[in-house]
């Protein structure tokens, strides 16, 4: 049976190596794939083919550009994908006899996100935490963060308004409108929307940073902040992976920061969609996750 990733583009991809590997140790009889989409009209097609042969596919992984239209082609979505809009992990359910196929999703940016940071051993309640950027992973790391019972969240954007309202717009979610521990103030009061102006105060008391912008993707583009913001005791994340040392990364290292990539996050990502399809199958499992992050590594050390 097949699973896969769709997205553009995805030639670079570590998904194929650590779900396979993981498929092999877990003695499931699946195959993940590449599913490239250019356009929106290929991502449309593939997805038609899927539900027109369910019994072949269990649940695809999608990623650029195509989060927020694979959020729309599900009948069924979870609590975190509808909080933010977007969704990576697509599952088939449906025989397509009796019961027509259709999608179910949920996003786990958010919870591969923490997840990849607690296997670390940082610690998240109680942190004091500045988010970069405003995207689908941004989003989804303020959901889980909140979840955390992290102390205080900051979001820096560009666009300070832009972003002032994409916040408000998951704050209006259930699960961000649960009551943070148990101060009875609203959790938006909680959050501080900035723009990079204001970053230096912000930081200068935070405990962990996460650039959760594309920016590490191109390998001639500055870090996100200035460098010289970042201290020993700060916690670094760039949640971009497979494009070498980004310059964010560097600074860190030189910083004497502890620094993390996204490679962490992919793996725990893996690993929740794995479990979420085997759910569907009615099989209960815990993904290899060592396993699949040793894999990872030989890819990358091949590359």
């Amino acid at each position: 049976m097949k699973t896969g990733l769709l997205g553009y583009p995805i030639k670079h991809s570590l998904s194929p190596v650590i779900h396979n590997v993981a498929y092999e140790k877990l003695g499931l009889n699946w195959q993940y794939g590449l599913y490239p989409c250019p356009d929106r009209k290929t991502f449309d097609a593939i997805l038609k083919d899927v539900l027109a042969d369910p019994a072949s596919f269990i649940g695809l992984n999608v990623t650029t550009p195509w989060k927020t239209a694979a959020f729309e082609a599900a009948l069924e979505r979870s609590a975190v994908a509808a909080a933010i809009q977007n969704a990576n992990v697509l599952t088939v359910l449906g025989c397509g006899a009796v019961e027509p196929a259709y999608f179910s999703c949920d996003n786990t940016d958010g919870a591969g996100l923490v997840a990849s940071l607690e296997c670390e051993g940082i610690k998240l309640e109680g942190s004091r935490v500045v988010v970069c950027g405003t995207g689908a992973v941004a989003m989804a790391a303020l959901l889980a963060l909140f979840g955390k019972q992290a102390a205080s969240i900051t979001v820096v954007s560009r666009d300070r308004q832009r972003a002032a309202e994409k916040v408000a717009a998951v704050g209006h979610a259930t699960l961000l409108s649960q009551p943070h521990n148990s101060d009875s103030s609203t959790p938006l009061k909680q959050i501080d929307v900035i723009d990079y102006s204001g970053i230096a105060q912000h930081l200068a008391n935070a405990d962990i940073l996460i650039d959760a912008t594309t920016v590490g993707m191109n390998p001639t583009e500055k870090p996100i902040i200035p460098v010289e913001l970042l201290r020993p005791t700060l916690v670094v994340v760039d949640v971009v992976y497979g494009h070498g040392e980004t310059a964010l990364i560097k600074a860190a290292s030189e910083a004497c920061a502890r620094f993390y990539d996204g490679l962490g996050m992919l793996i725990e990502q893996a690993a929740l969609s794995i479990e979420i399809w085997a759910a569907s199958q009615r099989m209960q499992l815990t993904a290899p996750r060592a396993l699949m992050h040793e894999a990872a590594l030989n890819e990358l050390a091949r590359r």
